[in-house]
């Protein structure tokens, strides 16, 4: 289980190609990560296992297998692309952001992005299949990349964020939500399960 509050973002060093996935090893800026092999972390929004972890605490590896690379953006990654990360919750600290997974339910593309506020803020526009509309309410939680945000606008097959400077600077959201970039996107657990129940009551 994650918050969707990004930790720290990392940079891909080397990738290898396995056949049936892909090995991917990642640098970071973490100074005291708290990493060892076999714990889960989520890497832009999808929970992936530590499989390989350096004790300079500044890089690990994991594995993805063919069908992650099919529903995620991590058929895209090259070597120096930039990640968000982010290690699981633990009971006793904090809970910001919402109850993010790590499932990725779908990709969407970034259709706008452009400063607003003299620079102070970014907007994005996102699309998406527009049969998941349903979960995407205004001033409601969706987790894109990893990050837990506030959705401003939904319509049928897209939604618009405004992301704060404190979210460009220590998220990849600046660099790599390009027009035409795929998002990875965590619909909010608790629609999901709203949905479920009504189908049985």
């Amino acid at each position: 289980m994650f918050t969707g509050l990004i930790e720290t973002t990392g940079k891909i060093e080397a990738i290898q190609d396995t056949g049936d996935g892909k090995i991917f090893h990642v640098s970071t800026q973490w100074k005291d990560p708290d990493l060892k092999n076999g714990d889960s972390i989520s890497v832009n929004g999808a929970c992936h296992t530590v499989t390989s972890f350096q004790d300079s605490g500044d890089k690990f590896e994991f594995y993805s297998s063919y069908k992650t690379l099919e529903l995620t953006n991590f058929g895209n990654f090259k070597v120096g692309t930039k990640i968000n990360l982010e290690r699981s919750v633990q009971p006793h600290t904090r809970m910001g952001g919402h109850f993010v997974t790590g499932h990725v339910d779908l990709t969407g593309k970034i259709l706008l992005s452009e400063d607003k506020d003299g620079g102070n803020v970014r907007r994005f526009l996102i699309s998406h299949d527009p049969s998941f509309t349903k979960y995407f309410a205004v001033r409601g939680s969706v987790t894109v990349d990893g990050i837990s945000l506030t959705i401003v606008d939904s319509k049928s097959g897209e939604f618009e964020l405004v992301l704060i400077p404190e979210t460009l600077t220590v998220t990849n959201a600046a660099e790599a939500w390009k027009v035409g970039a795929k998002v990875n996107l965590e619909v909010d657990l608790i629609a999901r399960y709203l949905e479920q129940i009504s189908k049985f009551s």
